[in-house]
């Protein structure tokens, strides 16, 4: 990211759910020491009707930076969920007041004007200059691959057309094993295997597609052309694989097994996780296909005969494992020596 950008500073960012935009936006202004806030562009409509005025954003952007105007115009406002804001056919002929009316309102506060916010404490009013200010506006577009691909698709026809690749067979229902070498949890492993490749092979289509948005793209999707002319900068933030789901399941300040090891300590107890259970946690997270949110519903389903067994027993040591995540056995337990009481003689 780019500070001190002139006049018109917009950046746009497309990607599955789940994928850190977020994130990326406040470990930015932490870094830039700016004042930031995240606008939910669901909640916006235009002027005069029920919901929250555009011109709000400025207000919470201003209550973020301490009141300070000198702040406030060199702040950040992230329009997170721009994609809920595509304008949609009403059959009945009605207004579109939450989707193509909102992006008509943000045109003049993106490409700078003067909003004024009033002070009810001090009953006075301030004039804040939205020039300077750096919008990021951010959104899961779903579909706009189908649209890219769409428009990159050859439609040549006769004898120099390109010939597309056959496609693959669809895979049907596996048999179950009949042979007694086939266990039923090498079954289980292989058809878990499949789900991982074909959801690979869908993210990777899916992110080359959409290193190729354009403008055009955005139009038809349902942006209208005076919004997409304000945003300059498109990038693409890439689909988690099940590597950066590890680490993220494991990160040290804000990862959630962090957060259940440090529960389980204020009973005594410390939490292990083996490497395979590790690996386990983010193949189902994988398999779920809405990014980091997963890990936390499958470590707490993991964890939820421990969260009930430790408190106000003399366990002291808990290992999961990858059995405990994959087939939810119970977790191995080491339990602490009984202290006995020495009576004088």
């Amino acid at each position: 990211i780019v500070w001190n950008w002139p006049d018109e500073a917009v950046v746009s960012t497309q990607s599955t759910g789940g994928c850190g935009k977020t994130y990326l936006f406040q470990m930015a202004a932490k870094l830039l020491d700016v004042p930031m806030v995240v606008c939910d562009c669901t909640s916006l409509t235009q002027a005069g009707y029920v919901g929250e005025d555009v011109d709000s954003v400025i207000l919470r952007l201003w209550q973020s930076a301490g009141q300070s105007v000198e702040r406030t115009e060199q702040g950040i406002i992230v329009l997170d969920e721009l994609d809920k804001l595509a304008s949609k056919r009403n059959k009945h002929g009605g207004k579109d007041i939450g989707g193509e009316g909102v992006q008509q309102s943000l045109l003049k506060i993106i490409e700078g004007t003067k909003v004024t916010v009033n002070d009810k404490a001090k009953n006075k009013s301030h004039q804040i200059d939205t020039r300077n200010i750096l919008f990021l506006a951010s959104g899961a577009f779903i579909g706009l691959d189908q649209i890219v691909k769409r428009r990159t698709a050859s439609k040549s026809l006769g004898f120099g057309a390109p010939s597309s690749p056959p496609s693959a067979p669809t895979p049907g229902k596996r048999a179950l094993p009949s042979s007694l070498g086939e266990s039923l949890e090498d079954s289980e492993r292989e058809d878990r295997l499949s789900k991982n490749r074909d959801t690979e092979e869908r993210n990777r289509s899916r992110d080359e597609l959409l290193d190729l948005v354009e403008p055009k793209d955005v139009l038809d999707y349902g942006m209208i052309p005076e919004l997409a002319g304000r945003i300059p900068i498109l990038t693409t933030l890439h689909s988690l694989t099940k590597d950066d789901l590890k680490v993220i399941a494991k990160d040290k300040e804000r990862g959630v097994i962090t957060q259940l090891t440090d529960l389980l300590s204020l009973n005594g107890c410390e939490l292990e996780f083996t490497d395979d259970a590790l690996s386990a946690i983010a193949e189902l997270a994988f398999c779920k296909k809405t990014g980091a949110r997963a890990l936390k519903s499958i470590v707490e389903t993991t964890l939820l005969e421990a969260m009930f067994e430790v408190p106000g027993s003399d366990i002291s040591h808990v290992l999961i494992t990858s059995d405990t995540v994959l087939r939810g056995t119970t977790p191995e337990y080491t339990r602490s020596p009984p202290v006995v009481e020495e009576t004088g003689s």
